[in-house]
């Protein structure tokens, strides 16, 4: 009976200890992946390694109170964790960071969009993770079960002991401020790799249901001085001739500057794109800093309409979509304002956010399905969607501002996510860039035809057109074999393209997405409203640099303009916060 009880023991205590070690490894693996460089540097970081263990051992430290007949629990935190550890990795590769808490309520936003692309960002390295969790069910099914109860307080203790001394060691620095390493004013994959699981869930646990408040009396005062200082305030409009001109705004997914001009075996990517940056009255800047974070395409979408900017560490459409936010659509009075997107009118919580941005109607998939041009066009998104536009602006009532939000372009792109093409048969690039190249073109050649209906109808006489891109996707310099050292503005920049302008522009200096909204106003002659966002129009500031929301580094030159454009993300967060301002009132509502 001794031996048989001495067993079990040894066998709980080997459970407990190989779980522990799964545990860690998944977590050491995470911060390697995202943060430290790789699996490569796995033996320079023995300090992670030690708080991946410390927070292992207390994370299952429960263990030792469970009766031995539910010590089957274990498997819970065992499983979430796999699937959590599996799932960041993927995100990272998306969007440079840990998903926030938050974001796994986005239920919303789960269809066949982004099982598909989670999938293509799988990697060979995930099965470091997914590898030694099923090994550790193969090795329980082997071993022993058995029901019997015994002592569990004196493992418990010696598990809280070793979590302490494991953690002193890796957390223990004579020079580090631990105020500083504890409070979270940095990205989520940097805070993780630094303290752990345990006090990253702490943190942003509470950061996301308790930290959620009004602006204090001096956070008004901060934000209503910087709006009245530090904003642009004007009302002329000598950019713009025509009274009252109709708006497209067309947000394209995914378009980087780099294709526009581009030739695959003598023949034009983007010939619809090239003919307008070469046209007369059109305004192009090829090096627009991508500022979206956690809320990706929504980020833009929000940052073009309200010219603001988005949260470092959440989804504003999702959290705070129905914030009171001066808009776009708000600055053009009296226009029939509606927006058209491909995906489901739920996606990124578009049904709210449509309203908050000022629009009076959205339509969705569902609606270019009713109306048959999905059919049409065999599915491909970017087709249909520029047939029911082409179709719905002889209805709108003239002013009017349309925007346009394309998908065809968004990863994954296997070969036959449209029609094949020359460019999918070149030899030119690797097989991922001739895929995305090829939709490119696909969507360039849906612009063109919407273009050429509207000129058909007579429309393009007093419209503008407006062409941006959402966020980058692939690099030109990775595409080509360089590295991120010999990164240039033209392996990263995404597009501002504006046709029907009263001036002819070419702006190659740095310019940031929230620069955008107010260029928009000065096209439009649309200064009356007097929000004119956290940005700068080019077309009367030296716009020469932007903040990338990632580590608020500079990108670009830094000038007069950086301070303020730095404080505008702090600004725009307090703006969001406190859900938005009404320009009825003085600046904060």
């Amino acid at each position: 009976m001794a031996c048989c009880r001495a067993n079990i023991e040894r066998y709980g205590a080997l459970t407990f200890v190989a779980c522990v070690a799964v545990a860690a490894w998944q977590c050491f693996i995470v911060a390697l992946d995202t943060q430290l460089g790789g699996v490569g540097r796995m033996l320079h970081e023995w300090h992670v390694a030690a708080i991946s263990l410390a927070n292992a051992l207390l994370l299952l430290s429960p263990y030792w109170l469970l009766n031995r007949r539910w010590r089957w629990l274990v498997w819970i935190p065992m499983t979430l964790l796999t699937l959590w550890c599996l799932m960041q990795m993927c995100y990272c590769r998306a969007y440079d960071d840990l998903m926030p808490w938050r974001s796994l309520t986005m239920t919303g936003n789960v269809n066949s969009t982004l099982m598909s692309s989670t999938w293509a960002l799988l990697q060979w390295k995930d099965l470091l993770v997914l590898v030694p969790y099923l090994l550790l069910i193969a090795l329980t099914l082997i071993g022993r079960r058995n029901t019997a109860t015994g002592a569990r307080l004196k493992p418990l203790g010696l598990t809280l002991l070793a979590a302490l001394v494991i953690g002193a060691l890796g957390y223990i620095n004579g020079t580090e401020d631990y105020s500083e390493r504890f409070s979270k004013n940095f990205s989520n994959r940097v805070y993780f790799a630094e303290n752990g699981l345990i006090p990253y869930g702490a943190i942003s646990f509470y950061q996301d249901v308790f930290n959620r408040h009004t602006m204090t009396d001096e956070e008004q005062v901060m934000v209503k001085r910087f709006l009245a200082e530090d904003c642009p305030h004007y009302s002329d409009n000598p950019y713009c001739k025509a009274e009252h001109p109709n708006l497209v705004l067309i947000i394209v997914e995914s378009l980087h500057s780099w294709p526009i001009g581009m030739e695959i075996d003598g023949r034009e990517v983007t010939p619809v794109l090239n003919r307008l940056v070469a046209s007369d009255g059109v305004l192009y800047a090829p090096h627009v800093l991508f500022q979206t974070s956690h809320g990706h395409s929504s980020d833009a979408h929000f940052i073009y309409n309200t010219g603001l900017l988005p949260l470092r560490d959440g989804v504003v459409a999702v959290h705070y979509g129905d914030g009171n936010y001066p808009s776009l659509a708000e600055a053009l009075p009296d226009y029939d304002c509606r927006m058209l997107v491909c995906d489901d009118k739920g996606y990124w919580n578009q049904t709210v956010t449509s309203r908050s941005y000022g629009f009076d109607t959205l339509y969705s998939r569902e609606h270019l399905a009713a109306n048959g041009a999905l059919a049409r066009h065999g599915d491909v998104d970017d087709a249909a969607l520029t047939d029911f536009a082409a179709q719905l602006v002889p209805q709108m009532r003239q002013p009017f501002f349309l925007e346009m939000v394309t998908m065809t372009m968004h990863t994954p792109y296997p070969p036959d996510k449209v029609r094949p093409s020359w460019i999918t048969a070149s030899d030119t690039l690797n097989a991922e860039a001739r895929c995305y190249l090829n939709c490119v073109n696909l969507t360039d050649s849906c612009i063109g035809a919407f273009i050429d209906d509207l000129q058909a109808k007579g429309l393009m006489t007093n419209t503008k057109l407006a062409i941006v891109s959402d966020h980058t996707q692939m690099y030109y310099n990775r595409i080509v074999g360089r590295s991120d050292y010999d990164f240039v503005p033209d392996d990263w920049g995404i597009p501002l393209i504006v046709a029907g302008c009263d001036t002819t522009l070419r702006y190659d200096a740095v310019i940031g997405q929230v620069d955008v909204y107010p260029t928009l106003l000065d096209i439009m002659g649309a200064n009356d409203y007097p929000w004119k966002g956290l940005g700068y129009s080019i077309l009367r500031y030296p716009v020469a640099g932007a903040i990338q929301p990632r580590n608020m580094t500079v990108i670009g030159d830094s000038t007069s303009l950086t301070p303020h454009q730095r404080q505008a993300w702090d600004i725009s967060r307090l703006i969001i916060h406190h859900g938005g301002f009404s320009l009825s009132s003085p600046i904060i509502r």
